[in-house]
């Protein structure tokens, strides 16, 4: 057995949150809850929803994350567009209080959120005075949230299009903890060992998910087995007992990905 914990995401059966926790239950221990607010998608979940997850927590022996959506912006520009999104990251951290999600899991974009991958936008170099702005926003968005909150070490942010060296200083103030986007690191082409070795103390969950040139989210089966071997052997011997999300989108991709994990798992 593993000592960290397997999840996917609520994106793996269509887009209905309920019926894939219904559906996930069978396969991992862990879901994490994928929300989005959009003009053109909201699946924030009604009251009647919230009961039903927690139902399927009990009767399944479930956990929960929640990764808020990334169409919030708690370090935008604009004062008030900045407070409208802490207000709601807020507001939805209150709503799934009944659940005790582990942890919520933030974006804080340096641009303007994206979905997909831009090649050439992958940022490194935290220390360029262009992004002092951004840190100063983001710190005392995380700041407010915790204020709001008292989440504490349960509030996660993720690396996306930067490296994780631009979040350390947030962290070290206790204002959020790191999901580690292993696939952003890929597209990013940055030291998957060394950013684990490095940050594995302040890790709560891993995502995990193949990636060949710019294309992510596929299953792990298209990753080299040796390297997948060898970013799970510095976890363990870190002791890492969180969570391991395969982020992959559809059932055939979650199978096959499992299915890595196992054979991974008899080679141990």
């Amino acid at each position: 057995m593993f000592p960290f914990v397997i999840s996917a995401p609520s994106m793996v059966f269509g887009m209905d949150v309920v019926e894939n926790v219904e559906k996930l239950s069978s396969f991992v221990k862990n879901v994490e809850i994928v929300l989005f607010h959009t003009p053109e998608l909201d699946n924030i979940p009604t009251e009647k929803e919230i009961d039903f997850l927690k139902e399927l927590k009990v009767e399944n022996d479930l956990t929960y994350t929640v990764h808020l959506p990334t169409s919030l912006e708690i370090a935008e520009r604009n004062a008030e567009n900045q407070n409208s999104a802490l207000r709601m990251a807020t507001g939805i951290i209150g709503k799934f209080h009944e659940i005790d999600p582990q942890f919520f899991i933030l974006h804080v974009p340096l641009a303007k959120p994206t979905l997909t991958f831009e090649p050439g936008f992958y940022f490194t170099k935290p220390d360029q005075h262009r992004f002092t702005d951004w840190k100063n926003r983001t710190r005392a968005g995380l700041q407010q949230l915790q204020r709001e909150t008292g989440l504490n070490q349960r509030l996660l942010v993720e690396n996306i299009n930067y490296s994780p060296a631009f979040m350390e200083q947030f962290w070290q103030e206790g204002l959020c903890a790191l999901c580690l986007d292993i696939g952003h690191l890929l597209l990013g082409n940055e030291a998957v060992g060394e950013t684990l070795e490095r940050y594995l103390p302040v890790i709560r969950e891993i995502h995990l998910h193949g990636v060949i040139g710019w294309e992510e989210h596929l299953s792990l089966n298209v990753m080299p087995a040796a390297r997948v071997q060898s970013w799970f052997d510095l976890m363990n011997r870190g002791g890492y007992d969180g969570i391991v999300n395969l982020e992959v989108f559809s059932p055939g991709d979650l199978q096959t990905s499992l299915g890595v994990l196992e054979e991974l798992k008899g080679n141990g």
